[in-house]
């Protein structure tokens, strides 16, 4: 499995040959750990009772595997889905403009974000507005804006699977062209006071990091427990064969 994600982590840096190199390794890699098993137990309790204990204990392997995964506290290394974020919704002239209802009355309601938060928000704001030929991009770098202002608003449960949406409203001012005079530092840069602030709508992204993990766990424990049941239908059907070609013992002859 780590040969796989490290083959697709490489994929665009390959080229043709060593993308083929890879995907036959990874399969033969395979086939002979399943297929040495698979031919060991078939030459003992035969082909079909030994594909099927040779599967269920793939299965299981591969369930308990992802129930592994899903404890790491940070499952990079492993197959994972994406990562938490901030996606930026909007950029308007004043936060009653809105759509998302919680932003409107962020005025009342707001929180004014932590520092490593606040600055998790102006990364995102930061890609979002100088990103050329982006939605929201409005600057062409980050020196021509400041961020005077980062509340948050919403968030928290609404019941045991759902939780409620989380909101961020940063505040940004375009900054003041000042010529900087020979000789002399550049000035600290400052807000235009001609120009009104503008505000840019963020949404928090929670994610599926560990989805991955918890389908691999939902899905080979069904297949794990699928091999078990024809085990047992098959270990009845033996049973119940041997049990019909029994011939009673007869008396010696005299």
């Amino acid at each position: 499995m780590s040969s796989l994600i490290l083959a697709t982590e490489a994929l665009e840096k390959l080229d043709l040959v060593g993308q083929l190199r890879g995907i036959f390794v990874v399969v033969f890699a395979i086939g002979l750990f399943c297929g040495s098993v698979y031919l060991l137990l078939a030459t003992n309790v035969g082909t079909k009772i030994g594909f099927l204990v040779a599967f269920a204990a793939l299965t299981g392997f591969i369930s308990m595997l992802g129930m592994i995964w899903s404890t790491s506290q940070f499952p990079l290394n492993s197959l994972h889905g994406p990562q938490p974020a901030w996606h930026v919704r909007q950029v308007v002239d004043n936060t009653e403009e809105a759509a998302a209802a919680p932003v409107r009355s962020i005025a009342e309601d707001g929180r004014t974000a932590d520092t490593a938060v606040a600055g998790e928000i102006k990364a995102a704001v930061d890609t979002a507005l100088t990103a050329e030929g982006g939605e929201f991009a409005q600057f062409t770098a980050t020196t021509d804006y400041l961020t005077t202002d980062t509340k948050e608003v919403g968030g928290g449960s609404n019941g045991p699977l759902r939780k409620k949406a989380l909101y961020s409203v940063v505040e940004i001012r375009e900054v003041l062209k000042v010529e900087a005079l020979p000789g002399q530092a550049p000035p600290r840069p400052r807000a235009d006071p001609d120009k009104p602030p503008r505000y840019v709508v963020l949404v928090r992204d929670l994610g599926a990091l560990r989805l991955p993990q918890y389908f691999t766990v939902v899905a080979f424990a069904v297949l794990f427990v699928i091999s078990l049941v024809l085990l047992h239908r098959a270990e009845r059907a033996g049973q119940a064969k041997v049990k019909g070609t029994d011939v009673e013992p007869k008396p010696a002859l005299a």
